[in-house]
């Protein structure tokens, strides 16, 4: 009997590890069919990738661990990405830009917020009519088509590296752990899976679910803004067209890849930034190898649906697992 609960035990664990295993089969199968893909620079690029789809995948992880979706977010990082030119180049200033772009993140979680929160809408319903509503703000913003973005200081942010590692990799490892702390160390986090878990039981417990509610979105909108501020720091021209719904779609299947539960209360950043690595060197080898833009996404898209299958087989096996250690 005790080596049966032994045994359940260790397959509940492997489960968890599931996404962890995945990115090694990935890299085993690939660096068989190219060795160019894991190469230490092509490596290197692959974690640079990822770092925009881990933070903006965190925000996503949080709405989907409350039990939501947060679709507007890829839109947010147009927008996001478009105010932070704007405000860069008119103003000159990096420190009110990044303010700004900051504050903009946040508005829109409060809008998302105020409507999932206070007016009690479902969150799909309320993030797909807010996307329109930032593309279209975000098209009024740029009237020329693009801005150009030439600071020296986001330059060395986004492009240079410190002891051969890229500094925006170790401000994504401050940010991680920034959120880590916020999500497992505070009200916060707990709060957020107790609503995703059970917001009735959550509610009797006495948690205030609207200001958490605003709270969750303001969170994720926040990491759109952070994501956003990524982006522009290595490219030298923004447009409307940066972020939208390929880097949304990247985010939500690096966090649902990552073990984050679409049914809520399940989920964790380091599944999140895991997930965001398998994405990120799917589309390394996919440019690798030669594959079209449009070929991609198809790959992308056939992943969400394999991952939520996983999901679902996971929590069925879990709930198996369970049930047999009880009775044992």
């Amino acid at each position: 009997m005790k080596k049966a609960k032994t045994t359940q035990v260790s397959l509940a664990r492997l489960l968890d590890l599931a996404p962890l295993l995945l990115l090694i089969v990935f890299l085993v199968v690939f660096g068989l069919m190219d060795s160019r893909i894991v190469s230490g620079a092509n490596l290197l690029q692959t974690l640079v990738t990822a770092a925009p789809i881990a933070i903006m995948g965190i925000g996503a992880m949080i709405v989907l661990i409350s039990g939501g979706i947060d679709l507007s977010a890829g839109y947010g990082v147009s927008l996001c990405a478009v105010v932070a030119g704007v405000v860069l180049r008119d103003s000159g200033s990096l420190i009110v830009s990044v303010l700004a772009t900051l504050l903009v993140g946040a508005l829109v979680g409060v809008f998302n917020g105020f409507f999932v929160g206070k007016l009690k809408l479902q969150s799909f319903i309320v993030t797909l009519g807010s996307m329109s509503v930032i593309q279209g703000v975000t098209l009024t913003l740029v009237t020329g088509g693009v801005i150009l973005v030439t600071d020296p200081t986001l330059k060395t942010i986004g492009i240079k590296s410190t002891f051969g590692i890229p500094n925006i990799l170790m401000i994504a490892v401050v940010l991680v752990v920034l959120a880590s702390f916020l999500i497992k160390r505070t009200t916060f986090g707990l709060r957020t899976y107790g609503i995703g878990s059970s917001e009735e039981s959550t509610r009797m417990s006495g948690v205030p679910i609207v200001r958490q509610q605003y709270l969750i979105y303001i969170f994720s909108g926040v990491c759109t803004a952070l994501a956003a501020l990524m982006l522009i720091s290595r490219v030298s021209i923004v447009s409307p067209n940066i972020g939208g719904t390929t880097l949304l779609m990247d985010a939500i299947t690096a966090t649902v890849i990552g073990g984050t539960s679409i049914f809520g209360g399940k989920g964790s950043i380091a599944g999140t930034l895991v997930g965001a690595l398998i994405i990120s060197l799917i589309s390394q080898a996919m440019s690798t190898f030669g594959v079209s833009a449009s070929s991609l996404d198809f790959f992308k898209g056939l992943i969400i649906v394999l991952a939520l299958i996983l999901d679902m087989v996971i929590r069925e096996s879990k709930v198996v697992l369970n049930k047999r250690r009880l009775t044992a």
